[in-house]
């Protein structure tokens, strides 16, 4: 395995969810789902957040983000997809999920009709049990199971273990090496390994993206795990430029990843306004990308720099030529 630099991922000290893998001999157990594996992209383009509902069927696969009524297709491995159906005791039942990846324009089949699609990389939870879960709280890295209950919390030095009668356990992290399989952790007696592989809850009807197993010098723990579900991303927010003082443009990108660009013309013609999505890429670019051009399909992409609270770009690629901008590109200001 290699050996990483510790990092942090903060504690999380809330015993919730009574999780476990499922054992593969189970007879009611589908003999594949122990080895579905869910192995972070690392040449994604972006790693974005999204929590919301979902609703999985044969024509309708979408998730509408927590506190948005924006929609989008969202493109599941199929051996995840076919696990989730499977959950749901109607066709189209809404489930809520948390899922990583990131954002491309939709161009085939039924996904098309969005414009935009999410392809999930990585997932935290998707769960048929409760589909309205975005006002709860958000929670940090974590992992834990049930026979018996149990649940811990991860920091870059110690695993917080947490038993209901029982008292708290710091565990402290002497190393922590990481492959594609996941992530161990070791510890001064025992260790923690977080893999990814898709983790049924036996309590409920929800699968987690990664299991886990903790090892103690007094027991063994498994369960599932997951990954901080807080994010924000602060390049969000209202940007413009006046430009020859004729025009106004005006850059929304809204915390649900949705973007517009709207243009307003002081003669008073009527506004020109393109809309699609956004998202920060892994190489710190601001990616802003339109579907529809007033109304009119189009994929038009601009990869801006972010420098405090100006968003700055001097070329733009209309479905797949690059172009310069004129008057030396975009120099677009953050609304205070």
């Amino acid at each position: 395995m290699k050996k990483c630099a510790l990092f942090s991922i903060v504690s999380s000290l809330i015993l919730l969810g009574c999780s476990s893998t499922e054992p593969q001999s189970q007879a009611n157990q589908d003999e594949t789902f122990t080895s579905v594996e869910l192995v972070p992209n690392k040449q994604a383009p972006a790693r974005v957040l999204l929590r919301g509902q979902i609703v999985i069927g044969h024509e309708s696969r979408t998730i509408q983000p927590c506190n948005s009524n924006t929609t989008y297709w969202l493109s599941l491995p199929e051996s995840v997809r076919r696990i989730a159906e499977s959950m749901t005791s109607k066709p189209y039942q809404p489930m809520y999920a948390e899922v990583f990846g990131y954002f491309e324009p939709a161009t085939m089949g039924f996904a098309e009709e969005f414009g935009s699609q999410f392809v999930v990389t990585e997932f935290n939870i998707i769960t048929a049990e409760n589909p309205n879960r975005c006002d709860q709280p958000t929670r940090d890295a974590r992992a834990f199971g049930n026979e018996p209950s149990w649940s811990a919390g991860i920091t870059d030095n110690a695993i917080t273990l947490m038993q209901l009668g029982k008292e708290t356990q710091v565990l402290p992290v002497v190393n922590l090496e990481q492959d594609t399989k996941g992530t161990r952790y070791d510890l001064v007696q025992g260790k923690l390994e977080v893999n990814y592989q898709v983790c049924r809850d036996s309590m409920s009807d929800s699968i987690y993206g990664r299991s886990a197993q903790l090892t103690t010098k007094d027991q063994t723990y498994v369960g599932c795990s997951t990954d901080s579900n807080e994010y924000s991303d602060l390049s969000a927010g209202e940007y413009s430029q006046s430009i020859d003082n004729s025009t106004n443009l005006t850059l929304s990108l809204r915390p649900d990843h949705l973007a517009e660009t709207r243009y307003s013309y002081t003669d008073g013609s009527d506004d020109v306004v393109e809309s699609g999505y956004w998202q920060t890429l892994e190489s710190g670019l601001v990616q802003v990308t339109s579907v529809t051009y007033q109304g009119q399909k189009i994929i038009a992409t601009r990869e801006f720099e972010l420098k405090g609270d100006t968003l700055s770009t001097e070329h733009e690629t209309i479905n797949g030529a690059t172009y310069p901008l004129t008057n030396g590109g975009l120099t677009l200001k953050k609304a205070q």
